[in-house]
């Protein structure tokens, strides 16, 4: 009568404890699914601007389209007075690295690209720059909204410009034989620097880039530029 006894409790026991371990499961299981639907979609209350930054920086892709002047200024003075053009730029950039929301590494140019036309004949001009900037900012990423941004670097450039020397061949008593036009191929680092601004609704940027040194040619290259950001 005794061990009839003991079974009966141990089965009703056995069954309470399974019944218990089934609804500490399935209240465990809402919970997790609560705490998912949490994560996935921000707090009431909670802007959506803030949940953007509070996102992690990524690295972007950027671009402008300036335009402006180039002066191209050879360091002899017996070579001349110089070259001005007025060039058309375009600028991507890749920000690869970026430690916060408001500052950016990028690698990028400045592509640039005048066409001259006068009686005396055509002036055809290219200058490639490869570029490593900080952004600070408006411009560090795509996506700030800041009235303001800086930007500064350094890189190597190439410049190309058809008769762009004067070349004289003379004879032994220094008398002019020949005279003629010879192109500027010359490579040589520089330094950029500039402001990008939100005026009126509208993104500006102002960008200014001076040879640095160490040019193949020794001809000096100073542009500066104004235009917009594509994004």
């Amino acid at each position: 009568m005794t061990s009839r006894w003991l079974l009966g409790i141990s089965l009703v026991v056995g069954l309470l404890l399974l019944g218990v371990h089934g609804e500490v499961q399935a209240q465990g299981g809402a919970i997790d699914r609560y705490a998912a639907g949490s994560r996935s979609k921000p707090r009431a209350g909670r802007s959506e601007s803030s949940h953007r930054m509070a996102r992690q920086a990524r690295p972007e892709f950027m671009q402008e389209l300036t335009t402006g002047l180039y002066w191209y200024q050879p360091t002899n003075l017996s070579s001349g007075s110089g070259l001005v053009l007025q060039g058309f730029n375009y600028s991507p950039r890749y920000a690869f690295w970026a430690p916060n929301e408001l500052m950016s590494v990028s690698a990028g140019s400045n592509l640039g690209l005048a066409l001259q036309w006068s009686n005396l004949g055509s002036l055809f001009m290219v200058n490639v720059p490869m570029l490593l900037e900080l952004n600070l900012g408006r411009g560090s990423l795509a996506d700030r909204d800041d009235a303001v941004g800086f930007f500064g670097g350094f890189g190597l450039e190439y410049n190309f410009i058809n008769n762009f020397w004067v070349k004289r061949d003379l004879d032994n008593s220094g008398n002019i034989i020949r005279e003629y036009y010879s192109n500027l191929n010359q490579w040589g680092l520089l330094y950029s620097a500039g402001a990008r601004v939100l005026l009126g609704g509208r993104p500006y940027a102002l960008r200014f880039s001076q040879s640095l040194g160490v040019p193949s040619q020794n001809v000096r290259v100073t542009q500066v530029g104004l235009g917009t950001s594509l994004y």
